[in-house]
C-alpha cells in the first residue's frame, strides 16, 4: 500500500492498528497531512473527516463509548488542537480512551511569528492521562525511538484506568509525499487489566459488611457492560441494603432499587432524616447527577464509605471516604456470591417504602400537570421505542429524566464527566454511527442544541438518529436554580432568545417536525420514529416557551413533600 513518506508516521498508524484502534476522526488541515495519508491508506482503520475540531473530539468520544474500543483523532497545528479541549476533558473524567494526535510545527519556529504555531507540547496537561512528543523528522535510528514512544502511549491508552493520551507531532515540509510501506514496527502492548481483591481486602469487606447495620449502595454513571443485576443479586435481596441509582447507571430493578433519588429524598421529613443515614456507604460508577443526595450524604455522614472502581482520581465526593477498592465492580461484588449474608436491619426496606410513596405522588401530580417541559418529558419517555439508546443533554434535560422510572429495555447515556452542554449532540452522532442496528434518541435543550449545531455538519450522520429539541427560549436550568432566578441579572443567566431549528435543520438536510401542545406531540411521534425517505436524521422541536416550567417543577417537589 501507499503511505506517507515520513516513516515514523507510517509506523504510528501501523502500531495503532496492532493495538486495536480501528477508527480515527480527522479534521482537515495541511500540517497533519502525513497523518491523514498514513491512517486513511491503512486497510484496517476506518477514517472519518469532521471539520470542526470541537465536534470531532466529541464524535470520537461517542464512537469509543459505543464500541468500547479506543479511537484516535488527529488535527493540524495552532488553534485547531485547542478546540479539542472540551471533548478531551469529558473523556478524561469519563475514562474513555482517546488517542489525541496533534500535528505541530518544528520547535524552532514556535513563538517566531509563523502561522498556526503555538506552544502545543503538554497543552492538555491538566486533563490528560499522559503527554508525549515524537522526535522531529527522525533518522532511521530515531524512528525506533519514535516507535518506543508510541508503544508507551498505547500501553497507557488501553490499560486501566483508561483515558485520553496525547501525542504531539512536530513535522517538517514536504508533507504530502508518499511511498510503498513495508510494515516492520514492533508492537509492545502489554495488557494488565485483571485487578482482583487481595485476601486482606476480602477479609476486611466481609467483616465490616456484617457488623455495620445500615448499608447504602449508591451507583452513578456506568456503561451497561460494566455490571449487571445478577452480579448485585446477593445484596439486592438483603433488606439491610438500600440501593440508590440514577438512570445513567443502567441498573434496573424495580423491586429493590430506588431509581429516582431526588423525588425519594423529597418525601423524607427533616425530623426523620437520621433514620435514613447509612452506617456504610458503598459508591461505584461515575458522576452522580443529584445535588440532593450529595448534600444529604455530606450532612449525614456514614461511619464508613467505600469507593469501588479503578479511577485515575481518588475522589471523595461525600467527604467521608474511608477505603478505596481499585477493582472493577464485577470483581468487588462477586465476593458476596454464595456467601451467607445475615440481614442486620430493614434499612433497605425503609428507603424502598419512601421510594414507593414518592412514586405514587409523582403519578398523582402528572395526572393534573398542564403542557410544559415536565409534561413534554412525560410524553417523550412514555413513547420511547423499546431497546433504544437515550442520549440526555445536560442541565435541565438530564435532571428531568431522573424524575421518571427508567424503561427496562432502554440504555441511558449522557456526558456527565464534566456535565458540559458543548458536545451532547456530537457525542450522540458518534455513538449512533457505531450502533447502526439500534435507534438512538437525543433529548437536547435549546442552548445545548444551538451551541453544538456543528454536530450536524457531518457526513456520517446515520438514519437511526432522532433528535428531540426542548425549546423553552433560553437556559431553563437557571429558572429552576434559586440564585439566578432571584437575581436582578436573571436574564443574563437565562439568556432568553428567539430561535427555532427549522431553517438550521434545512441547512444540514435534516428532517424537521414541530409541536407546541400535548395533542400535537402525540400525533407526531409515529412520524418522528418512522424512517424518512431520504434516510436522514429527524429533528422534533417541542416549543414550551412562555409556559410556567420552573413553577411547575417547583410545585412538583412541594406536592411530593407536603402531601403525605
Amino acid at each position: 500500500m501507499k503511505t506517507t513518506k515520513i516513516s515514523h508516521i507510517a509506523h504510528l498508524a501501523e502500531l495503532c492498528s496492532q493495538a486495536g484502534i480501528r477508527q480515527i476522526v480527522l479534521s482537515p488541515g495541511s500540517r497533519n497531512a502525513p497523518l491523514v495519508i498514513a491512517f486513511d491508506s491503512h486497510p484496517e482503520i476506518e477514517t472519518f473527516v469532521v471539520h470542526d475540531e470541537r465536534s470531532a473530539s466529541f464524535f470520537a468520544l461517542g464512537l469509543a463509548e459505543a464500541s468500547g474500543k479506543p479511537v484516535a483523532l488527529a488535527c493540524t497545528s495552532g488553534s485547531a488542537p485547542v478546540n479539542y479541549g472540551p471533548g478531551i476533558v469529558e473523556a478524561y473524567y469519563r475514562q474513555i480512551p482517546l488517542l489525541v494526535l496533534t500535528a505541530d510545527r518544528p520547535s524552532q519556529w514556535i513563538d517566531q511569528g509563523d502561522g498556526q504555531t503555538i506552544r502545543q507540547k503538554k497543552m492538555f496537561a491538566n486533563f490528560i492521562k499522559a503527554d508525549f512528543e515524537l522526535p522531529n523528522q527522525p533518522n532511521s535510528e530515531e524512528v525506533l525511538i519514535s516507535d518506543k514512544i508510541v508503544n508507551q502511549a498505547l500501553n497507557l491508552l488501553v490499560n486501566q484506568p483508561t483515558g485520553p493520551v496525547h501525542i504531539n507531532i512536530p513535522l517538517n515540509e514536504p508533507l504530502y509525499n508518499t511511498q510503498d510501506f513495508i510494515p516492520n514496527p514492533v508492537n509492545e502492548l502489554v495488557l494488565n487489566n485483571n485487578l482482583e481483591l487481595n485476601d486482606e481486602e476480602v477479609a476486611f469487606i466481609r467483616e465490616n459488611y456484617q457488623k455495620l447495620e445500615k448499608k447504602l449502595v449508591l451507583i452513578g454513571q456506568l456503561n451497561p457492560s460494566e455490571i449487571d443485576i445478577s452480579t448485585l443479586k446477593p445484596l439486592l435481596t438483603d433488606p439491610s441494603v438500600a440501593f440508590l441509582v440514577e438512570n445513567t447507571s443502567n441498573i434496573q430493578d424495580f423491586e429493590n432499587v430506588c431509581h429516582c433519588i431526588d423525588r425519594t429524598l423529597s418525601i423524607i421529613n427533616e425530623d426523620e432524616i437520621q433514620k435514613y443515614q447509612p452506617d456504610l456507604l458503598i459508591t461505584l460508577g461515575g458522576a452522580i447527577i443529584s445535588k440532593r443526595i450529595k448534600a444529604f450524604l455530606r450532612k449525614c455522614k456514614p461511619q464508613q464509605n467505600w469507593r469501588v472502581g479503578n479511577f485515575m482520581i481518588d475522589e471523595d465526593t461525600y467527604a467521608s471516604k474511608t477505603k478505596s477498592f481499585k477493582v472493577n465492580p464485577k470483581s468487588f461484588f462477586k465476593i458476596f456470591k454464595n456467601n451467607n449474608i445475615v440481614p442486620t436491619s430493614t434499612f433497605g426496606n425503609l428507603w424502598k417504602q419512601a421510594d414507593f410513596l414518592a412514586e405514587q405522588r409523582h403519578i398523582e401530580f402528572l395526572n393534573s400537570v398542564p403542557f410544559s417541559d415536565f409534561k413534554a418529558f412525560e410524553l417523550i419517555i412514555d413513547t420511547l421505542p423499546e431497546f433504544a439508546n437515550l442520549h440526555m443533554g445536560n442541565s435541565s434535560v438530564v435532571r428531568y429524566c431522573q424524575l421518571f422510572n427508567p424503561i427496562q429495555s432502554v440504555k441511558y447515556y449522557s456526558n456527565r464527566g464534566v456535565s458540559g452542554i458543548d458536545g451532547s449532540s456530537s457525542t450522540a452522532a458518534g455513538f449512533a454511527r457505531n450502533t447502526l442496528e439500534q435507534l438512538n434518541v437525543v433529548i437536547s435543550g435549546d442552548i445545548s442544541f444551538f451551541y453544538d449545531s456543528n454536530a450536524w455538519w457531518n457526513a456520517y450522520l446515520s438514519p437511526n438518529l432522532r433528535i428531540i429539541l426542548i425549546n423553552n427560549g433560553g437556559g431553563g436550568i437557571f429558572e429552576i436554580i434559586d440564585g439566578p432566578a432571584k437575581s436582578d441579572q436573571s436574564k443574563s443567566f437565562i439568556a432568553p432568545f428567539e430561535a427555532n431549528a427549522e431553517l438550521l435543520s434545512k441547512a444540514f438536510n435534516l428532517n424537521y417536525i414541530t409541536a407546541s401542545s400535548e395533542n400535537e406531540m402525540m400525533n407526531l411521534f409515529e412520524l418522528f420514529y418512522s424512517e424518512f425517505e431520504n434516510k436522514r436524521p429527524v429533528v422534533f422541536e417541542i416549543k414550551t416557551k412562555g409556559l410556567s416550567n420552573a413553577k411547575i417543577l417547583k410545585s412538583y417537589f412541594s406536592y411530593i413533600k407536603d402531601n403525605q
